[in-house]
């Protein structure tokens, strides 16, 4: 997933910066918001994971903000892997709506690499829409390997 995501921020550096506001439709998230997203649930999975709270996240909305993000995307990602290193087990967090609550940390690192796999295929559609190419098939296992 690291590897994936940072290859996916570079790909979005390499297109026009007037990307950041395409959407698939009127109401839903642009570019931008989607990209910063990664960020938002990154801080999520580590709060989860290692009760670290969250910051206030810079809006992507250029190719400078995107670069400064990416590095704080490898950072919040290298959490994720030495995580996974952890023997699973229950974590309990208190949530937004004051409640304690449970999971798993086997659960927490499936969603966190399912999640960002959905919003890299909503990535890919927009741009499309717009006449440019995400190349997923360039981030998947397999590609990943062959570059080790």
């Amino acid at each position: 997933m690291a590897w994936s995501n940072q290859k996916v921020f570079q790909q979005i550096g390499q297109l026009p910066e007037s990307i950041y506001g395409l959407r698939a439709a009127e109401s839903e998230w642009p570019l931008g918001k989607i990209m910063t997203h990664f960020l938002g649930a990154g801080e999520w999975y580590r709060f989860l994971l290692t009760d670290a709270k969250w910051t206030d996240l810079e809006k992507i909305q250029s190719h400078e903000i995107l670069a400064r993000s990416a590095k704080y995307l490898a950072d919040l990602d290298l959490v994720m892997i030495e995580e996974s290193l952890k023997p699973d087990g229950e974590i309990t967090f208190k949530g937004d709506d004051g409640n304690q609550h449970k999971t798993t940390r086997g659960l927490v690192l499936a969603q966190a690499v399912m999640h960002t796999a959905e919003h890299k295929g909503q990535l890919a559609t927009i741009l499309k829409m717009h006449g440019h190419h995400l190349d997923l098939d360039a981030l998947d296992h397999w590609s990943f390997a062959s570059n080790q």
